[in-house]
């Protein structure tokens, strides 16, 4: 993993020019995966399918997991999108409270922030504002030709039995393109191992959905400015495999 580059934007440039091993072999990967499924969960046939997100590689405890937590990072995603787009505001909490409300709709976060007291929320404001410094510090200039998008939804059914659904913060890059996808974690919490297996959930899931794997994912923490980028290859894919028949299996022994 790399810290020493100044902003994500370096990162990411520098991700995109090259790419020091083979393009991983995304067929053997699925495979590998439909495999272990089966082995955890059979062929039974189920009513829901088992739903798998990158919180579910997070530390339970995580501040980043608590309401708060999650509504912290959710404007935070919301000041990164107005970020992109060059908005300048004098009040990023303001700014970033309008644009969350224009896209959530309905959600267990709107009653969360509808309920909570004005202390509560002096405080929530402090924190996004704190945490926005950083943010517009550390992400630097994204060129418009890399295609940088936000919120990037995907839902992705496997084995008829398991449902992997994805958030990603910051995407760039073409699967049409030679330099490829890259995709970035935004947290508002410490990077630690936690966050290295979410990086590994979100390579594997953008390699099944598109069948050729990003060049790299990348993690940006508000917390502490921290910045990491792993090259995707097959060590790391075949990891993330292990990691989400880890999570199944832990499911399934506690049913």
């Amino acid at each position: 993993m790399e810290t020493t580059l100044v902003t994500m934007a370096d990162i990411l440039r520098d991700g995109r020019t090259r790419r020091t091993s083979p393009l991983p072999d995304v067929s053997g990967i699925r495979a590998h995966l439909l495999d272990g499924i089966y082995a955890v969960i059979g062929g039974r046939p189920v009513d829901q399918p088992v739903v798998v997100r990158a919180s579910s590689f997070r530390q339970a405890d995580t501040a980043a997991y608590t309401p708060y937590g999650r509504m912290r990072g959710a404007l935070l995603t919301q000041t990164l999108r107005l970020f992109l787009v060059n908005f300048s505001s004098r009040d990023p909490f303001a700014s970033a409270v309008a644009a969350w409300r224009a896209s959530e709709g309905a959600s267990e976060l709107v009653d969360y922030f509808d309920a909570i007291d004005d202390d509560e929320r002096a405080r929530l404001a402090t924190d996004v504002a704190a945490h926005s410094v950083t943010l517009t510090q550390r992400v630097g200039q994204l060129p418009a030709t890399w295609r940088p998008r936000t919120a990037v939804r995907t839902r992705l059914r496997l084995g008829g039995v398991v449902e992997l659904r994805d958030h990603v913060d910051l995407m760039v890059g073409s699967v049409t393109t030679g330099s490829g996808v890259a995709v970035v974690d935004l947290t508002t919490s410490p990077l630690d191992e936690s966050l290295e297996r979410a990086l590994r959930y979100h390579a594997l899931v953008e390699s099944l959905r598109t069948s050729r794997p990003p060049t790299f994912v990348a993690a940006l923490s508000t917390a502490s400015g921290d910045m990491w980028r792993c090259e995707v290859d097959d060590e790391l894919l075949l990891r993330g495999v292990a990691d989400l028949i880890a999570v199944l299996s832990s499911r399934e022994e506690q049913q």
